[in-house]
């Protein structure tokens, strides 16, 4: 099958799911064209890798009719560009189905998907309408997509689209209690292939102390500030940890003033956003990797691609309680788990890392569960299967 995949909100490259879903499905033998949004540099068509990417404006010579597709836009949540955009990808480029990543732009998927007969697939990375409570957005984008819009919007597309594709049953599990038809709604998660499990595990050095890296973005429900207000307690005991933190957003000025106020600034370090290749360079040199999410309806369904980053690169793995992430830590034996938004329980736990030989061996599990089914390779069939079943 040929797939149009939409990708409205952002460019590309990068974009780690895209690349995910794009591998597996052209190793089980589908053609992937993807459209994403444009920015006048770029080519307006070329080949990424497996992928033909399509990149879209939105009339990018007439203010005018960009203004009014964007007040249409938000007024009825369809954009008559992008959605015949979605059309020409099947028109045009020859998709056989439509694949949106993420909620907003729904409308426009499912009209251009009936106005061509193609099945819609709608791509949900997490709980939208909880997660954009939570972010730092302008007043207006406050006000035209609150939150309550995006809800009433989910539980209506939901039942609109063909099929849907969340990243943990937890979120499929939240999709059910809104009415959803369990055979529409498909389970592929966020895990890593085998081949970046290192062929020999990578000793943890504990030689200087503890090393905990962070990976991700820098925004408030992350939970980095609990990880900052963990240290003091941490450095009591451990002089010599250092917590450094991969990543960049809107939280990083505001944790900078923090770790100064602590005056904790020679064992806190900032890397700011690196390449992946550097940002995996990183967790090799760690000892301790972190995922401190604050506990929300939003982190309850969903979980980060770092985990298993870490899981497979063989560092232990220290988590807050978040449903998903307790769940797989458990599970595999890969870490600890503390009470999110509770920085003396995540010194504990930190501390207890300093017992090497326990360290060492919840490394060892998170390495070999994701060589035994924590990876991509196992999870593939999730979506080759939808494809597999759509007419």
């Amino acid at each position: 099958m040929r797939i149009g995949m939409v990708l409205p909100n952002l460019p590309y490259p990068p974009d780690i799911r895209v690349d995910k879903e794009a591998e597996v499905l052209v190793a089980a033998g589908h053609e992937v064209v993807l459209l994403c949004r444009g920015d006048g540099v770029l080519p307006a068509e070329e080949r990424v890798g497996p992928l033909e990417v399509v990149r879209h404006r939105v009339h990018p010579d007439t203010p005018l009719r960009r203004r009014a597709d964007s007040a249409i836009f938000h007024a009825t949540m369809d954009s008559p560009s992008w959605r015949h955009a979605m059309m020409s990808l099947v028109t045009d480029h020859g998709a056989q189905a439509l694949h949106l990543h993420d909620l907003p732009y729904a409308p426009s998927l499912v009209r251009a998907a009936r106005a061509t007969g193609v099945p819609a697939v709608l791509d949900l990375h997490e709980n939208y309408p909880a997660a954009i409570a939570l972010w730092g957005r302008r007043r207006s984008s406050r006000l035209l997509f609150s939150p309550t819009r995006a809800a009433r919007l989910e539980r209506r597309v939901i039942h609109e689209v063909d099929r849907v594709v969340v990243v943990v049953e937890e979120a499929r599990e939240r999709l059910l209690s809104l009415g959803a038809d369990p055979a529409t709604v498909h389970v592929f998660g966020n895990m890593e292939p085998r081949g970046l499990v290192p062929d020999r595990p990578i000793p943890l050095d504990f030689s200087n102390g503890l090393h905990i890296v962070y990976v991700g973005g820098v925004a408030p429900h992350r939970g980095l500030d609990t990880a900052v207000d963990a240290m003091p307690a941490v450095l009591e005991r451990e002089p010599s940890a250092m917590l450094t933190i991969v990543g960049a957003g809107e939280s990083l000025a505001g944790l900078k003033e923090r770790v100064a106020g602590l005056g904790i600034g020679d064992n806190v370090r900032f890397t700011g956003f690196l390449p992946l290749s550097e940002a995996m360079e990183r967790i090799r040199e760690a000892n301790v990797t972190l995922v401190p999410h604050h506990r929300s309806p939003h982190t309850d369904s969903t979980i980060p691609h770092k985990l298993f980053q870490y899981m497979a690169l063989g560092r232990p793995v220290i988590v807050s309680d978040c449903a998903p992430l307790a769940r797989v830590v458990r599970e595999t034996g890969s870490g600890l788990v503390f009470r999110a938004s509770d920085p003396d329980d995540l010194a504990a736990r930190l501390l207890e890392m300093t017992e090497t030989e326990r360290a060492e061996a919840m490394a060892a599990a998170g390495r070999a569960a994701v060589l035994d089914k924590w990876n991509l390779e196992t999870d593939a069939s999730a979506l080759t299967g939808l494809y597999d079943e759509l007419p």
